[in-house]
């Protein structure tokens, strides 16, 4: 009987493996190996790095902007107040997250300098690590010290759109689906559409960059739009367990699967490209 349980057992791990060549051989088995083989080389484990340089400047200075600008109307806990209402967070989870968050104005100095040291210290290596990411998926040699503008540049785009995300939420939600998602895509293909053609000086044409943002912008939202079913259940037993520390470890955890796909998709674009010329050219021979 034990011969063949282990008969049985490698009859499945033969047949899988049998599977998984003959779905290699295939066109999409081709295009799915090349992605992922692109992705490694162009990221090189470096989305780790920028979540947590994202969690450390990015999201302090949305915060920042969301106080100081008054953008959500004297409302000092918008941002918090997002988290809790798109992740449906319980009350003894929503009072820490309102606590974590919801106090950058009436400390807007510290807060302030907060912001600067981080983004001295890690806010100019996110663009420049989204930067050499797309320069070897697309094979393309950019990169000097003058880039420390464009850095800073996209450092405060994304920071903004963030903010501005915050405290727009709840008023697109009240307007309907109809007007949140033709904003949020049109919204999120442009800066994906930018992001690569900012960072690469041009190198590479819109028209190219198109498939990457499109996929990014349906696959990143996606991931928020779907993070209730996930990530909130995740953050409230954080919480349960560690207080605002495990608040914070949770969202790292979020950021740290959106920029990962973020990443994926963003070597999406030369990989269609380079797989579509091969194919065709493998067709005409």
């Amino acid at each position: 009987m034990a011969e063949a349980g282990l008969g049985s057992g490698g009859s499945r791990l033969g047949a899988t493996r049998d599977w998984l060549r003959r779905r290699a051989g295939s066109s999409l088995g081709r295009f799915a190996l090349l992605w992922m083989r692109r992705y490694l080389e162009a990221s090189r484990n470096s989305g780790a790095a920028a979540s947590a340089y994202i969690t450390l400047s990015v999201l302090p200075c949305a915060l920042v902007a969301v106080g100081f600008f008054d953008l959500s109307g004297g409302d000092e806990n918008a941002f918090a107040q997002r988290l809790i209402t798109h992740l449906d967070l319980d009350p003894e989870t929503a009072k820490l997250v309102s606590g974590t968050f919801g106090t950058t104005s009436s400390n807007m100095l510290a807060a302030t300098v907060t912001v600067v040291l981080g983004f001295l210290i890690w806010g100019l290596s996110i663009g420049q690590i989204y930067q050499s990411l797309y320069a070897r998926a697309w094979k393309v040699d950019v990169g000097s010290p003058a880039d420390q503008i464009l850095f800073t540049a996209w450092f405060f785009v994304l920071s903004g759109l963030i903010a501005l995300m915050a405290v727009s939420a709840a008023e697109l939600h009240a307007e309907g689906w109809l007007i949140v998602l033709p904003v949020w895509l049109l919204g999120s293909i442009a800066f994906w559409l930018w992001t690569p053609h900012f960072l690469l000086h041009g190198a590479v044409s819109l028209r190219a960059l198109f498939p990457g943002a499109l996929l990014g912008s349906l696959v990143t939202g996606g991931t928020i739009a779907t993070a209730p079913l996930w990530i909130g259940t995740t953050i409230e037993k954080n919480a349960q367990a560690f207080g605002s520390f495990g608040v914070v470890v949770g969202l790292l955890a979020y950021v740290l699967i959106w920029v990962t796909i973020s990443m994926v998709c963003a070597v999406f674009a030369p990989v269609w490209a380079e797989w579509r010329g091969r194919e065709k050219d493998g067709a005409a021979s």
